[in-house]
């Protein structure tokens, strides 16, 4: 018997065993998984979705609307005309350059914003509360090295796609839970430990990310494709003052038709980790939380996370040891 509320030692589903439901993040079977998903974005859509807009969607907006406004042709060109049209769709260096520093910039932010919404779903789903303020403070506070480990993570699934495209699918999966796993775990690599939980349990973790990573694959091209799409149909029958501004409106609007998806895909991936979490460790949203917030948790029991004696567990002071 374990003084563990969410221990079922009746379930004989998954290898765990364990939190047969009664946890709004920690669960055991898929169909638990699918359903405690949502109701993180039922529970959390309003901060969520407005750490997201501000922190992901208005940077994308702003990217999208530089690079479709400086990457626009002036003049009409032939489309058998390969150097007329790399002429016109060449920014220049100063631009490329503006671009490349504008893209790193919108990574590190839309990068601290994941892990501020993450950290506010996770407190959320065990009772508590962070206001706008303390989720971008934490966000930021560890976002410089999460920065680091995203362009890492790019990098890994950029050359995997090139060299021989399954490779960088195997990548996309093993790395799609470097945000819970920066937010949870600070004192391991977000790289690593999400290659560690992922492979865990393979089979059933490849099934929930393949639904996660399809729909964030569908929901950014159909909505990247409409937006060129407009775009380039303004450039082709407005003048270019015009043009560029029903562009920046188009970004806009698109951004934020992007938001709905990537509430979901935030509270999937965080509902997968706490799954993955749970098979191995006696964790509940309760823990999680406090594990984020840097405190112990007095009830923990020994090897838990969150109880002091723990060897990486942080102290009051929210520090590691």
């Amino acid at each position: 018997m374990s003084d563990d509320p969410y221990w079922n030692p009746g379930r004989s589903g998954e290898p765990s065993g364990r939190f047969s439901g009664g946890d709004p993040l920690v669960t055991d079977t898929f169909e638990s998984w699918w359903h405690a998903s949502f109701d993180v974005v039922q529970r959390s859509w309003r901060t969520v979705g407005l750490i997201l807009l501000i922190g992901v969607v208005l940077p994308r907006w702003v990217l999208g609307a530089f690079n479709n406004n400086v990457r626009a042709p002036e003049t009409d060109v032939e489309f058998t005309d390969w150097a007329e049209w790399m002429r016109e769709y060449s920014p220049g260096v100063a631009v490329g350059v503006i671009g490349a520093i504008l893209t790193l910039a919108v990574l590190y932010v839309s990068g601290s914003a994941a892990l501020a919404a993450v950290r506010t779903a996770a407190a959320e789903a065990a009772g508590g509360f962070l206001s706008l303020g303390e989720a971008f403070s934490f966000g930021f506070k560890r976002g410089g090295k999460f920065f680091l480990w995203l362009l890492l993570a790019w990098i890994t699934i950029i050359v995997g796609l090139v060299l021989c495209i399954l490779p960088g699918l195997w990548a996309i999966f093993a790395l799609s839970l470097m945000a819970p796993a920066a937010v949870f775990e600070a004192h391991r690599s977000p790289y690593g430990r999400s290659i560690q939980l992922t492979h865990s349990a393979f089979w059933p973790a490849l099934g929930r990310i393949i639904i996660v990573v399809m729909v964030a694959i569908a929901a950014n091209l159909i909505i990247s494709l409409v937006g060129l799409l407009l775009a380039g149909v303004w450039h082709a029958i407005f003048a270019p003052w015009l043009a560029a501004v029903l562009t920046v409106l188009t970004e806009a609007i698109m951004a934020l038709l992007l938001l709905v998806p990537m509430i979901w895909i935030l509270a999937a991936s965080l509902c997968t980790y706490a799954w993955l979490r749970g098979r191995a460790e006696s964790v509940s949203a309760t823990s999680l939380s406090a594990e984020a917030a840097g405190v112990a948790i007095p009830t923990a029991e020994p090897g838990e996370p969150g109880h002091p004696g723990r060897p990486d567990a942080p102290d009051q002071s929210g520090s590691t040891t």
